[in-house]
């Protein structure tokens, strides 16, 4: 069936949408993205991409079959069955993301979310098949309008900013859809805001991300009553440097020394994660112990070192990695201070995937901040900061 004698299904009347969608696509989603969203339509049945595969049991699937390429046949997708606008609109909820930021929310109230949604201040995404994220315009948070999805005890309002810009020796203007999404884990009681990479042509200056976060807490503190508070990670992420015990290892970090050097350790394709030089200096000692046994002096001087090193050194960023089943690990640099918000910017490594590994990250965290928080109720251990120091006002 040639691309001209596709059947419309559920229509959108909203043209300007569905340009700025099927341009996002086309600018924003890399090949394995686009094939993840087909494949998943592919399976409910909507569409039907093979020609030698049989057709879908629903009456009103959409023949995309005689489209070879991916990116074509999403475009077209959009152009004609409302189903696969809504699932790329589901995706941008469920799927991972490049950065992140958590912070500390106290409550928020079920109430003050269903007004909102009566004043139609926020879509619900389950609204129905004709309801679609409402894209901001001007990047006024007072006059935005963004779609609730709800997993068990995870609330998640996605942003959809509207970026223009103007590609690299071209005159040709390009406007994309840029989802941010303000994540509340309410058994957490933490706020998680995700985005993407943007393309630097759709960032106005170098305080983009930032302005992203600050947009979303804005609006989170204004219409939801609440107080979103910076969890400063330094701290935390020491104390779960100590008692990891294996499930999490220091990937790389960067040191800025007292006596003005910099330098980034890098564990590169160590299995047993063991950072360059001071790293390799404790195992030395470990592996000696006898030997430094009949040196006590020496092993003083070494420990000394490494001690003074590690306390005095500013830690502009670390990356942690969480080890998973068949090699399916993640990465996270966790970037301290970011722009002197007292908040740290995460980057999350490697191709897009699900949510459930930010959410296991995150909750990871969390549930780590608590116990740290209880040790230092209990006067348990020495650390840098109580976990008082650890909530910045």
């Amino acid at each position: 069936m040639s691309e001209e004698n596709i059947q419309e299904n559920i229509p959108i009347q909203d043209d300007s949408y569905l340009s700025i969608l099927t341009s996002t696509v086309v600018e924003n989603y890399p090949k394995y993205a686009q094939e993840r969203i087909l494949k998943t339509l592919e399976k409910n049945e909507v569409v039907k991409l093979k020609t030698n595969r049989p057709n879908p049991k629903q009456v009103n699937f959409l023949d995309l079959s005689s489209l070879e390429d991916s990116e074509r046949q999403l475009i077209v997708g959009i152009e004609q069955d409302n189903r696969v606008v809504k699932r790329i609109e589901k995706e941008e909820f469920l799927k991972s993301y490049k950065f992140s930021a958590l912070f500390a929310v106290k409550s928020i109230e079920n109430k003050d979310i269903e007004e909102l949604q009566k004043k139609g201040k926020i879509t619900d995404f389950f609204a129905g098949d004709d309801v679609h994220d409402v894209l901001i315009r001007n990047h006024r948070y007072q006059e935005a309008v963004p779609t609730k999805y709800a997993i068990g005890n995870v609330l998640m309002f996605k942003f959809s900013i509207l970026l223009s810009g103007t590609k690299p020796n071209s005159n040709e203007r390009k406007e994309v859809k840029f989802p941010v999404l303000g994540v509340y884990f309410n058994h957490l009681g933490a706020l998680e805001i995700r985005m993407d990479r943007a393309k630097t042509y759709f960032q106005e200056d170098e305080f983009f991300y930032k302005n992203q976060i600050d947009f979303v807490i804005n609006w989170f503190e204004t219409n939801l009553n609440c107080e979103v508070e910076n969890i400063s990670l330094p701290p935390l992420i020491e104390y779960i440097k100590q008692n990891a015990e294996g499930e999490v290892n220091i990937h790389s970090q960067a040191m800025n020394l007292a006596t003005g050097g910099k330098v980034v350790l890098d564990t590169g394709i160590n299995e047993d994660y063991i950072l360059p030089l001071l790293g390799e200096l404790k195992e030395l000692i470990k592996a000696n112990q006898e030997l430094f046994d009949y040196s006590p002096e020496i092993k003083k001087l070494l420990d000394g070192f490494i001690s003074e090193t590690e306390t005095n050194a500013d830690l502009p960023w670390i990356a942690l990695i969480w080890k998973g089943k068949d090699n399916a690990n993640t990465t996270v640099k966790f970037k301290h201070n970011y722009l002197n918000q007292g908040y740290s910017f995460w980057q999350y490594y490697g191709q897009q995937s699900d949510m459930e590994k930010m959410d296991y990250v995150t909750e990871y965290i969390v549930k780590n901040q608590r116990e740290f928080e209880r040790l230092q109720s209990n006067g348990a251990g020495e650390t840098r900061e109580t976990i008082g120091d650890t909530i910045d006002n």
